[in-house]
């Protein structure tokens, strides 16, 4: 517990352009301090407290409080690798050290803290600095948030040097989401399947749950109907003994995404009005593209005027808030839109500059699986432009691929 405070008393002196003899004075030796800054020893508070205060990190030391540290950081570890990162349990104690944070980070769980809080967000620089004397549990952690913000020509290398450090289903599953969200579908159907595995014999039904279902969604993006169903067939029994109907939401929006993608209308249309998705944009950007089709004008506008009222309502839509997210989100009704107000929109130049706007945007920051939905839109604007190469290009990139 307290090696990684070697790297913070020695990240805090050079911060401070102290020197290690300057610093150690009256505590120890030179050479006791060297050892204790490359984790070679674990020193007692009587020797890591006078270091501290001299360097003007304030440590924690109330027992109440640690106690209480050491609670919440468990439980969120716990609930996350169990796939329960959306249940109280996790958000209460994640919301607790983030209430908490200053406290936190001036205790033995600040690497802890670090990486639970960074969890889908943008990765604490200072981790870096610590990587080196993490723990295992830390480590994989900190792998699975580089991969989350990391570039995509390190992604193979760090994503197997996790499943190297830990094999378990929570990382598999992750590796595996990440192969999908990447369009390698081989790969992604490869760890899927054995995360899927991992979570039974461990007993994690939400993973099981989490697998199968991007399993489904992975069968979608390579045409494979039969496949995509019985994966979000086993979904929907999993949740109805977990009892979340939740998940039958999402099953339904995306088996009527992949019908759309599959030129079968009227049945997308059945499924996204049996089972609304109404806190999503993107839910009214399908149905207004299912009544497009079928001829339906004024209630696609209608589903559309939904769709900006989640993206203009308080505190924006509930699932995502990102602000790439935002802007795809309304280029994607705007483009709709458009095509409802102008039936000859291939005919100037405003709608192809808007599809290429908003498809270079999904190629930058979504997943291959929802961008494959949109290619057909940007191939109707090359081909209309005569630009045929480019078409065959974008065309063999998403559609002749099936890895």
């Amino acid at each position: 517990m307290r090696k990684f405070l070697g790297a913070l008393i020695r990240r805090e002196r050079l911060r401070r352009n102290f020197s290690q003899e300057g610093l150690c004075r009256g505590v120890c030796a030179v050479s006791y301090l060297s050892k204790i800054e490359q984790g070679k020893v674990e020193a007692g508070e009587d020797i890591l407290l006078p270091l501290l205060r001299r360097l003007g990190v304030d440590y924690e030391t109330d027992p109440a409080f640690l106690a209480r540290a050491e609670e919440a950081v468990e439980t969120a570890y716990r609930e996350l690798l169990s796939g329960r990162e959306s249940l109280d349990p996790f958000q209460g104690a994640r919301t607790w050290l983030e209430e908490n944070r200053e406290r936190c980070l001036r205790s033995p769980y600040l690497l802890d803290v670090l990486l639970l809080l960074s969890l889908r967000q943008t990765l604490a620089p200072e981790l870096e600095e610590f990587a080196a004397v993490m723990d295992r549990r830390q480590y994989a952690l900190y792998l699975v948030l580089r991969l989350e913000n990391g570039e995509e020509n390190e992604e193979e290398s760090v994503r197997e040097e996790l499943l190297r450090l830990d094999g378990s289903a929570f990382y598999t599953i992750f590796a595996g989401e990440l192969c999908l969200w990447r369009g390698n579908y081989a790969r992604a159907a490869d760890l899927l399947a054995r995360g899927y595995d991992l979570a039974a014999r461990e007993g994690h039904p939400y993973l099981m749950t989490h697998a199968k279902l991007l399993l489904g969604n992975g069968y979608s993006a390579t045409g494979h109907r039969d496949l995509m169903l019985s994966c979000y067939q086993v979904t929907r029994n999993l949740a109805a003994c977990l009892r979340e109907d939740r998940w039958s939401a999402y099953i339904d929006y995306n088996t009527a995404a992949s019908y759309l993608e599959w030129g079968m209308d009227r049945e997308a249309l059945e499924l996204l009005t049996a089972a609304p998705l109404e806190t999503d944009p993107l839910y009214f950007h399908k149905l207004a593209i299912a009544y497009e089709r079928l001829g339906r004008p004024e209630e696609a506008m209608a589903a559309l005027e939904r769709g900006y009222a989640l993206l203009d309502g308080p505190g924006g839509p509930p699932l995502e808030d990102t602000e790439e997210w935002l802007t795809s989100g309304r280029e994607l009704l705007d483009l709709v839109r458009y095509r409802l107000e102008h039936p000859d929109y291939l005919g100037d130049g405003t709608y192809a500059g808007m599809m290429s706007r908003a498809f270079a945007r999904l190629q930058a920051h979504m997943g291959d699986g929802f961008v494959r939905f949109h290619v057909p839109y940007m191939l109707e604007v090359l081909e209309a432009e005569r630009r045929y190469k480019d078409a065959y290009q974008l065309t063999k990139k998403y559609f002749y691929k099936r890895d």
